[in-house]
């Protein structure tokens, strides 16, 4: 099933995807958490007609979820919500950003959805540079708060995720060594 694009959505000057993943083409090697070197901050891609089929392939979540308003898109939230995800029931959201949506209503409402309707949530935080990034499963820990309802309790869920894998994580090197041969 291909995914479209929703109409009117671009990228606005967000440039997370060229920094964030490890890429392994044989034409470009990026290390994680590192910006790409054909990128430009907050311009993008200065390769972008030839760059590696793992870069055309990524788009941001924010470009396929209807129910996702403006405060969704990436450089407001502070989140990436990775499409590669959406195939096996699971939504990973990567926290750039400690940002004050995470304690919105509209985050905490749609993740409850979520959680609701038995989507796997992820939370995802980048470590150092050249590092790999970490994942928590969140279901099992906001299923009673999502239940109650209770907005206080999920945030709390929220903050102790986010510090638990920033404070605990034993942060995996990235050993790619940065190389290209696009233009």
């Amino acid at each position: 099933m291909a995914m479209v694009p929703i109409s009117g959505r671009d990228c606005e000057g967000c440039t997370a995807c060229c920094s964030f993943p490890p890429i392994h083409a044989p034409e470009l090697q990026k290390p994680a958490n590192t910006l790409c070197g054909h990128c430009v901050a907050g311009q993008g891609c200065t390769v972008y007609e030839a760059r590696p089929t793992v870069c055309r392939g990524f788009f941001c979540g924010w470009f396929f979820l209807p129910e996702l308003g403006p405060e969704w898109h990436p450089r407001q939230s502070g989140v990436v919500i990775r499409s590669e995800s959406f195939g096996d029931d699971t939504i990973t959201l990567l926290i750039l950003d400690l940002t004050a949506f995470l304690v919105s209503e509209d985050f905490a409402g749609m993740i409850g959805a979520w959680v609701e309707q038995g989507v796997g949530v992820e939370f995802e935080r980048l470590g150092p540079p050249g590092h790999l990034p970490a994942k928590m499963r969140m279901n099992e820990l906001l299923e009673e708060a999502v239940a109650a309802r209770d907005l206080r309790a999920m945030h709390k869920v929220f903050a102790w995720s986010l510090s638990h894998i920033d404070n605990s994580h034993a942060w995996e090197r990235d050993e790619t060594e940065p190389r290209s041969a696009l233009g």
